[in-house]
């Protein structure tokens, strides 16, 4: 199941949504049609295997930032945190990074757990922005979606990326450290 998941992957990576079909994933896995036919009744299903481990990659990658964010205690390592953070989710496979967010359609499920990953993030950032900053809701929306914009448009566009994943970090963390001081500023005032 794995090889035909991964099989299909590639093929959505490499030609989007509309390559994807059961023979040449049969093709790809090294598999027989009738294999792939035992573990996914269609495509789309093959589609809702390979969004899964997507999705719980993301979630595994939130928990690990939620650890990580608990030990930090200066707001300068969280807005670091949370960029390479969105960089590891974007920078890991982008071209199938690209095609799951703008070509396939998602379920109503699928989009609630996309929709609780944010959330997710923003929640634990908006706790850790409690007395530092005024509104830390609205700046912790801020901060999550401007890092994830960014990281998205860099790794997944295909323009393709416009300088190395290290100079995007640094640019973005000061982009994002200047916002907060500001914020920290103005809440002391």
């Amino acid at each position: 199941m794995a090889a035909i998941r991964t099989a299909a992957a590639r093929i959505l990576a490499e030609g989007g949504w509309t390559a994807l079909n059961t023979n040449l994933v049969a093709r790809r896995a090294g598999v027989s049609v009738g294999s792939v036919y035992e573990y996914f009744p269609d495509k789309t299903a093959i589609l809702d295997a390979i969004l899964d481990q997507h999705l719980a990659d993301g979630e595994a990658l939130i928990a690990g930032y939620a650890s990580l964010l608990d030990q930090t205690d200066h707001l300068e390592g969280a807005v670091e945190l949370l960029v390479d953070g969105f960089i590891a989710l974007h920078q890991g496979d982008p071209r199938l990074h690209r095609v799951l967010s703008s070509e396939v359609p998602l379920t109503p499920g699928q989009r609630e757990r996309v929709h609780a990953l944010r959330s997710a993030v923003i929640g634990l950032l908006g706790d850790r922005l409690q007395g530092q900053v005024p509104a830390p809701a609205l700046a912790a929306t801020l901060l999550v979606d401007v890092a994830d914009a960014v990281t998205h448009r860099w790794f997944v566009d295909e323009a393709g990326v416009p300088a190395p994943p290290d100079i995007l970090a640094a640019e973005l963390r000061r982009v994002l450290q200047a916002y907060l001081a500001d914020l920290t500023s103005a809440h002391r005032s």
